[in-house]
């Protein structure tokens, strides 16, 4: 519901009417809207498979105490260190192109 809003510009605008005013008035939510998503994105990359580790060593299961829960808690670790550096490479490249669209506005 909340990214709905926000892709269709309601919820954080002045006056909806598009103009500067409401074009500024929405920058800081875009770097917030990313940082939500990373937050989530790294909490859920370690604890999805660290909770299948721990499931899996239960003693009905496979019976290897802490193994398999390290083994999750690690390939969770890789997994949001790799999707992090993607997020924050595609960002940082979104961020440079909007810079230099700025700068053109600004020169012309």
């Amino acid at each position: 519901m909340i990214s709905v809003l926000l892709a269709r510009g309601g919820g954080c605008g002045l006056n909806g009417k598009g103009g500067r005013k409401n074009r500024e008035t929405k920058e800081w939510v875009r770097p917030l809207w990313f940082l939500f998503s990373v937050g989530w994105y790294v909490a859920l990359s370690l604890a999805i498979p660290t909770g299948i580790g721990f499931w899996l060593d239960r003693p009905e299961v496979f019976d290897t105490r802490p193994l398999l829960t390290l083994a999750g808690f690690a390939i969770g670790t890789v997994t949001a260190f790799y999707g992090l550096y993607r997020m924050l490479r595609q960002f940082y490249l979104e961020q440079r192109e909007s810079e230099k669209g700025k700068n053109k506005e600004q020169t012309s």
